[in-house]
């Protein structure tokens, strides 16, 4: 999906992956290939192309139902070839058929369904797996094995998708890893299938807000719901909650102090129901907050994003494995006492820092940066009109509504693309006279974006 965004077409790669499954198949002579409806069964059907292009006997077994644009036009192409024999399967009886056929082959290419696939397999499929596991025939697998597929090879394509996978290049450029895409939003927002229930997509909990900073909080709470969060859930002191009594999309939480987070207002916090908490957006930086901010950060092991005043009240020791840290430059100086002009050396800072606290940092800045000390990504979406007040509340809270479902560093490089993103679609409208809020009602229209490279 990277590449696609980077204009190289999806039917590229694809061909260059065929080629690649045809190149590891050629001392086999007679190839079944399982073909699913996604890009992974397309990549199966290129390869039944060029192997059936050099003489070898190719059965193609396939899926029925709808494929993606590039599967259909790899799969009208092999309809149309006379020298590649193709079987429909609609129902797991079609499998003890196909139990017999596979005794005449001697490799079976697994392109069912490749990688993301979570949960228990449906049928045609488990009983395809379990015909496919029966058999005697050399398999390889198309990038990850189809879950329960016992292959003797997996050709994994750009990143080893498996630990014994042979990886093979296929022209996907070194900037579809290194900079945050569409693919990255792809990863980290979870998939709806219908049968869901309120809360199954996140209950965000956000502290924040202060005497002087009554609508931040609110701002983070509407780019999560924006987002796909299922719940927000927001607790300010008094004065604060008050003022967003009047959003009926916040879930709001009155805390006992009257302007300031306070001591006493930790253990209420600690009693609310949620996955993931975004703390500091209007937070304030009172000596009370402060010691109530330490206090509630050692008591919680969920995913942390900390943000805005946040970021200044706490201390380097105070960071854990469980935070993602979200500062801009002036942020970050205050609280690891360090900053660099130079973009290469901050980029090894960020890394540094991550990689001592075990933890997410997200850099932000004209290009952002994103490291979890093993890996870093990049991101250059946004533009100078997301300079405006609020869009940093954005940006944590589109973090934090990814972070109930899936890990720091996947929801960090897909909050600071779609933040961006949506700034860009917002610029393209209202131009520098754009606002936060005006970049928050984009966010649908940037994943939907992004959705379209899938």
């Amino acid at each position: 999906m990277n590449s696609s965004y980077l204009g190289i077409e999806s039917l590229v790669l694809m061909e260059n992956a065929g080629k690649e499954i045809a190149k590891n198949s050629e001392k086999f002579n007679s190839i079944a290939v399982f073909s699913g409806l996604g890009n992974n069964g397309g990549d199966g059907l290129v390869a039944a192309r060029h192997l059936s292009s050099i003489g070898k006997r190719v059965m193609v077994y396939t899926l029925a139902g709808k494929r993606s644009k590039e599967c259909q036009k790899n799969f009208d192409v092999i309809e149309r070839l006379d020298s590649i024999e193709i079987e429909i399967i609609r129902d797991p009886r079609d499998c003890e058929k196909i139990r017999k056929d596979l005794e005449k082959f001697d490799l079976i290419i697994d392109s069912l369904l490749g990688v993301g696939v979570k949960g228990e397999l449906r049928e045609p499929i488990k009983s395809i797996v379990e015909v496919i596991n029966s058999s005697r025939a050399y398999k390889i697998a198309v990038d990850c094995p189809t879950p329960g597929i016992n292959a003797d090879l997996t050709l994994s394509f750009h990143l080893a998708k498996t630990a014994d996978a042979r990886v093979v290049n296929i022209g996907i450029p070194k900037e579809a890893e290194i900079y945050c895409g569409p693919g990255d939003v792809y990863l980290a927002m979870p998939r709806r299938v219908g049968n869901e229930h309120k809360g199954d997509f996140g209950r965000l909990l956000i502290v924040g807000g202060s005497k002087e900073f009554t609508g931040t909080p609110a701002l983070v709470g509407r780019a999560a719901l924006r987002t796909g969060v299922d719940l927000v859930i927001v607790c300010s002191p008094v004065y604060v909650s008050r003022r967003m009594q009047f959003d009926p999309d916040l879930i709001v939480s009155p805390l006992k102090s009257e302007f300031y987070l306070e001591m006493d207002d930790v253990e209420k916090i600690l009693k609310l129901n949620f996955d993931s908490i975004v703390i500091g957006n209007g937070l304030g930086t009172e000596d009370e907050t402060r010691y109530a901010l330490k206090k509630l950060l050692r008591k919680i092991d969920k995913p942390v994003i900390l943000d805005a005043d946040a970021l200044k009240l706490i201390k380097v020791k105070h960071v854990k494995k469980n935070f993602i840290l979200t500062p801009h430059a002036r942020e970050f100086e205050i609280l690891f006492g360090k900053y660099d002009e130079n973009f290469d050396e901050r980029v090894r800072m960020v890394e540094k820092f991550a990689k001592k606290k075990k933890s997410v940092i997200l850099l932000k800045g004209p290009t952002d940066v994103i490291s979890n000390g093993g890996e870093t990504r990049l991101n250059r979406t946004g533009n100078v009109g997301m300079t405006v007040g609020g869009t940093g509340d954005m940006l944590a809270g589109i973090v934090g509504a990814l972070s109930c479902k899936t890990d720091g560093f996947t929801a960090a490089c897909a909050g600071a693309f779609l933040s961006g993103l949506a700034g860009d679609i917002a610029l393209e409208k209202f131009g520098h006279s754009l606002t936060a809020t005006d970049c928050i009602e984009r966010i649908p229209e940037a994943i939907k974006f992004c959705r379209d490279f899938e």
